[in-house]
């Protein structure tokens, strides 16, 4: 028994400890694309298609088109579920009370960062 506890304790010995070990792929800060994209540019098909959607949301008879659109449905269930989605897309949904901490944790520490003093 006294055998197996020395290989143990030889094999512990030998292996490198955990933050000695390389990890994988390109160092950080590096890429393998070093030509890619560069920083902060758009995604070009995104860009365009937010920006067509936008401009048919702006067109006054598109949303009465839309509303009449959602009149003609005649499933009842049908129609309250396009309501409610249209709604989704228009009213923000309410913080429930992780994010609300989160969010004035981030704010407090924003404005210790920017030297705003707190309001007694």
């Amino acid at each position: 028994m006294a055998k197996k506890e020395e290989d143990k304790k030889a094999k512990a010995e030998t292996k490198k400890p955990a933050t000695t070990r390389k990890k994988p792929g390109p160092p950080k800060g590096k890429t393998n694309n070093p030509n890619g994209r560069p920083k902060g540019s758009k995604n070009k098909i995104q860009y365009d298609i937010r920006k067509a959607i936008y401009e048919k949301v702006g067109d006054k008879t598109f949303i009465s088109g839309l509303f009449t659109d959602i009149k003609n449905v005649d499933d009842f269930e049908k129609r309250a579920k396009l309501k409610l989605e249209l709604v989704k897309l228009f009213v923000p949904r309410p913080m429930n009370e992780d994010e609300a901490k989160d969010r004035d944790i981030k704010s407090a520490i924003f404005d210790k960062l920017a030297g705003v003093k707190e309001e007694e």
